[in-house]
């Protein structure tokens, strides 16, 4: 049993939702991974927090990449995690499809100060 606190990804239609104590306090639309380097289906954790971060990984090319973000949130031990997207001109629908991620879900960094707010360590994240 997951409890009433909780963050849903739905990978089909593009948006997460953030439950606590049973009621819906967050909707929006997001970007998960691109096709092949999907988002994993799955229940995790939150289990860490942290403002100002700098996510880094490998580009389509091979190429390395640095991205600032303001709130991150890991989820797994692979490196994905829920975390503002400054770049991202539009989030929802099939933009995942040619724009989406490495894996992380890219959220409105408006939103995603809210969730960074509301979502405390520990929260199961519950992707499908």
């Amino acid at each position: 049993d997951i409890g009433s606190t909780y963050v849903e990804v739905d990978k089909v239609n593009q948006h997460m939702y953030v439950y606590k104590n049973g009621s819906l306090i967050i909707s929006t639309d997001v970007v998960t991974g691109k096709p092949g380097q999907d988002t994993p289906i799955g229940v995790y954790n939150v289990w860490a927090k942290q403002r100002n971060a700098t996510l880094r990984g490998n580009k389509d090319d091979g190429s390395k990449y640095a991205s600032p973000v303001s709130y991150w949130m890991p989820i797994d031990n692979t490196g994905v995690g829920l975390h503002d997207s400054p770049w991202q001109p539009k989030y929802g629908g099939d933009w995942y499809v040619t724009h989406g991620s490495h894996g992380c879900v890219n959220t409105p960094p408006s939103v995603m100060s809210q969730v960074y707010a509301q979502v405390e360590i520990g929260t199961p994240v519950i992707v499908f």
